[in-house]
């Protein structure tokens, strides 16, 4: 495929990725409520993108292969919950930067379960960012947001822990076979989430529904589901890198937006996360 509208449509993915946060931010809705009809309305849209073949495709999945999904499904619910939960408590340019460590996990439990080795490079790149983390968690913990950050942290291992099962299952599944069924294993965990947390699943404004579809449409489907079909293309770690973008994209946002100011530990850790994880994602596979 050509290098322009490849690049392109990579860009156009992060851009739609970096307005997640934006819109959780904007709705009224609890952020396990979000979490769901997020989820809801990504399993939808799937089911629909994949039309007729749906039902089929489903059935032909391996039992063991459905097994790992349904997994895959329970961490997906878990990194929703605790990343949307963590923007009630912290920034947005925090709570991204924490959950996409999440290329960090995914190389550290690669090691631990996969009997992967680590070069030089990833390891430097590992511990530059974990120093990074301690910049801004130091700083948070000051400031009364460290909750958020550590919300975000623990999602950025449960995303870590869906891509690793996911990583070993799409080869054999159709991408939106897959987003059908760990999307919708997802919402089974989360529904029952918001049932026992007493939370309603009705009385929210109209345009905390439009924000519930437009999260699934854009960060789900335009992001997602686009750098998915980009690995056909191009390499992972490039792809890896990519997202790294939707850290900047929606610390811009936010600042425009809700008026969200850097602060001095904020940059100076960001930078050192940001360059510890494209050192990372550069070398994985060197």
């Amino acid at each position: 495929m050509r290098t322009a509208p490849l690049l392109a449509a990579i860009f156009f993915a992060v851009l739609c990725m970096s307005t997640a946060s934006i819109m959780i931010r904007l709705c009224v809705a609890p952020a396990m409520v979000i979490a769901l009809y997020r989820v809801a309305f990504t399993t939808g849209l799937a089911g629909l993108i994949e039309g007729r073949n749906l039902r089929k495709n489903v059935t032909a999945i391996e039992n063991r292969d459905f097994i790992y999904i349904l997994g895959a499904g329970f961490f997906l619910a878990l990194h929703f919950a605790f990343w949307i939960t963590s923007l009630s408590y912290t920034t947005v340019s925090s709570s991204v930067l924490f959950t996409n460590l999440q290329v960090v996990f995914v190389l550290v439990l690669s090691v631990i379960f996969l009997k992967e080795q680590l070069n030089r490079p990833m390891i430097i790149g590992i511990m530059v960012a974990l120093v990074g983390c301690l910049f801004i968690a130091g700083g948070d913990l000051s400031s009364g947001r460290i909750l958020g950050d550590m919300l975000a942290l623990a999602s950025g291992l449960f995303v870590a822990i869906y891509f690793l099962i996911g990583r070993n299952i799409r080869p054999r599944v159709g991408t939106f076979t897959y987003t059908f069924v760990v999307s919708a294993a997802a919402v089974v965990i989360l529904l029952l989430g918001v049932i026992l947390g007493g939370w309603s699943l009705t009385g929210y404004p109209a345009l905390d529904w439009v924000l519930f579809f437009l999260m699934a449409l854009g960060p789900g489907i335009g992001g997602h589901a686009i750098l998915n079909w980009s690995l056909k293309y191009v390499q992972a770690p490039i792809v890896s890198v990519s997202v790294l973008g939707e850290s900047v994209g929606a610390s811009i946002l936010a600042y425009f937006i809700f008026q969200e100011h850097l602060l001095w530990y904020q940059i100076v850790g960001g930078l050192l996360i940001l360059a510890g994880i494209y050192t990372a994602s550069v070398y994985q596979q060197s």
